[in-house]
């Protein structure tokens, strides 16, 4: 019974935060229906570590200050698959360990208004830093990318079609990019 009202209560934190719209039933991403508790402990534990983040000044204060590529990041392989946004990195945290509670990457999709709006996290380990299987976190393999880097994209903060684990979120753009390079982003 306490690990029922336990899963309960962890659905309903993945998908009551964040400051889009849900509707009954859908808020929280529905592939997670049935997983592991272990996963959705460690969702809930992202969610809560994170949420300072909505606050950007919160995440640049706290040394995510490095833009990767120095864009905002969407799919231009013409499969339309989505964007990820900026790419906001806590460079003393690339190394070989991952915790659920320090991603070593904050995404922000840019807003109407120039305003930067948290969407999901990174997870990362160079390359050259780990030797073996692929690294685990919640369950899931990272998978290494084109910049020799294991990574696991986590979109807590943004319902993602594709599922909570996808490389890129069809509902995220950067349109909206010149406005917040001339407005929020340091």
């Amino acid at each position: 019974m306490r690990q029922s009202a336990f899963l309960i209560a962890a659905v309903a934190l993945l998908g009551g935060c964040g400051d889009e719209p849900t509707t009954a039933g859908t808020g929280a991403d529905l592939r997670l229906v049935g997983a592991p508790a272990a996963e959705l402990q460690g969702l809930a534990a992202v969610r809560a570590a994170t949420a300072r983040f909505h606050r950007f000044e919160v995440a640049y204060g706290e040394n995510y200050n490095f833009l990767f590529m120095n864009t905002c990041m969407v799919d231009e392989s013409g499969l339309n698959r989505g964007g990820m946004g900026y790419h906001y990195v806590n460079t003393d945290l690339l190394d070989a360990s991952l915790d659920v509670a320090t991603p070593e990457a904050v995404l922000y999709e840019p807003g109407p208004n120039g305003q930067l709006r948290l969407v999901g996290l990174e997870y990362v380990i160079p390359k050259d830093a780990w030797s073996g299987p692929p690294p685990v976190l919640l369950g899931q393999e990272l998978k290494l990318n084109a910049f020799d880097l294991w990574a696991l994209h986590v979109w807590v903060w943004k319902r993602n079609p594709s599922g909570m684990y996808a490389d890129w979120n069809p509902d995220v753009n950067c349109d909206n990019a010149a406005v917040a390079s001339a407005g929020a982003r340091r």
